[in-house]
């Protein structure tokens, strides 16, 4: 074959060659870009994953201006709070409220939590109620819709976790979903105030959950309840079965919400003085005002409806 045949076949080959080569570069290019923008938009979108929706305006846990100490204790603790009554003087059977408005998730016994309670508010938020002192389904269950101030139990010391009586209490943060656990733990503020930070304690923080206070939150779900004074305060005899033989006197009683069941959505209550008065079970029907006050019950009845 003449010098310059095989001259030309080495350049054609060489241009072959030369166009594989580019042509890979331009793959690798595009793979690499390609790379580049998932990564960016992976980037992005845990970023924006990562970013919480506006936090709802969290109050302490505990009625209108009491006042109590908060811990954060170590990094395995941070961002979650143990919380005693001022001065630690005794916390057992205390009053536990819903930190704001929003719906029973979860009741449930824990080996280490103990009763245990999750609230899921507004915006993918979550508040977390460890070691209560009843079972978790006696003041709420799950489904059930609370304001900031529903009382939801009592404080504790169920669990393995828990050595004196405190509540462990959690703000939490899940885009989607009905439970969270520890991972989705997030710094607390109650009042528009940061608690957090490893070792940090607060001798003395005065509760503002103050939007209701009424001593009817005091009522289990499913029970009646019956209060001595006039607002809705005082002593409270109540009961969650028929009880012919009741001797509370009253001014004003409280039908607490909780989850209905057939043939058990009224209480009938009547008089030792003469006549009757029906409560129905529900968010506003179920608080039986008995203005006239000063009588006593003779007998409650629990029914479908109420005799006529």
């Amino acid at each position: 074959m003449p010098r310059h045949s095989k001259h030309l076949k080495r350049l054609g080959h060489l241009g072959r060659l030369g166009r594989i080569r580019t042509t890979m570069l331009a793959c690798l290019a595009a793979l690499a870009l390609g790379a580049t923008t998932a990564s960016a938009a992976g980037e992005a979108q845990d970023s924006q994953a990562a970013q919480p929706l506006a936090k709802p305006a969290f109050q302490m846990p505990f009625p209108c201006q009491t006042q109590w100490r908060l811990d954060t204790y170590d990094a395995g603790h941070d961002p979650a709070l143990d919380i005693v009554v001022k001065g630690n003087t005794g916390s057992d059977g205390l009053p536990v409220q819903a930190s704001a408005e929003g719906t029973v998730s979860a009741t449930y016994v824990d080996e280490g939590s103990g009763n245990t309670i999750q609230i899921k508010h507004a915006g993918g938020w979550f508040t977390a109620y460890y070691h209560l002192k009843d079972a978790p389904d006696t003041y709420v269950k799950k489904g059930d819709k609370v304001l900031a101030s529903t009382r939801i139990g009592r404080i504790g010391a169920s669990g393995d976790g828990a050595d004196w009586a405190h509540l462990h209490y959690e703000q939490r943060y899940l885009a989607s979903g009905d439970f969270t656990d520890e991972r989705h733990r997030k710094p607390v503020h109650f009042n528009g105030v940061e608690y957090t930070g490893v070792g940090n304690t607060w001798p003395s923080v005065t509760s503002a959950n103050c939007s209701d206070s009424g001593a009817w939150k005091d009522c289990p779900a499913g029970s009646v309840c019956f209060y001595s004074g006039t607002d809705g305060t005082g002593s409270v005899c109540r009961t969650d079965e028929d009880d012919p033989n009741s001797a509370c006197g009253l001014r004003k009683s409280f039908f607490n919400n909780g989850n209905v069941q057939e043939g058990y959505d009224h209480v009938q209550v009547t008089f030792k003085e003469g006549g009757s008065t029906c409560l129905h079970r529900g968010w506003d029907e179920g608080r039986g005002n008995f203005a006239s006050g000063g009588r006593t019950i003779d007998s409650v009845r629990w029914r479908g409806e109420c005799a006529a």
